[in-house]
């Protein structure tokens, strides 16, 4: 997915500048190109969208890659994304996932 297909995806939330100029150079910017402006909170949906997961989560993100606040949930990042869909999921589906999880991890 291009840059401006993300923007579309995401409601446009944020420019496709901005998601890549976010991509290539991250929050506080590299090589002295500047900081780059947190989403705000009417933002989170469309970008919470376009990543596939909650509000709460792309709260949690900016929070950690703007503001250097660890939320200290003790769990990775993939964990905390995948999070919110593994709670949706009836009990038998996740049971299901939760036996392939274990067989991979072996």
């Amino acid at each position: 997915m291009d840059y401006v297909r993300m923007s579309v995806a995401s409601d446009q939330a944020r420019s496709h500048s901005w998601l890549k100029n976010m991509t290539e150079r991250g929050a506080w910017g590299k090589s002295g190109a500047g900081r780059i402006g947190p989403p705000t909170p009417s933002e989170f949906p469309g970008l919470a969208r376009l990543l596939g997961t909650t509000e709460k989560v792309v709260a949690a993100m900016v929070v950690a890659d703007f503001y250097g606040v660890d939320l200290e949930t003790g769990y990775s990042a993939r964990t905390q994304r995948m999070a919110p869909l593994l709670d949706g999921l009836e009990d038998s589906d996740a049971d299901l996932v939760e036996k392939l999880v274990s067989r991979l991890a072996r």
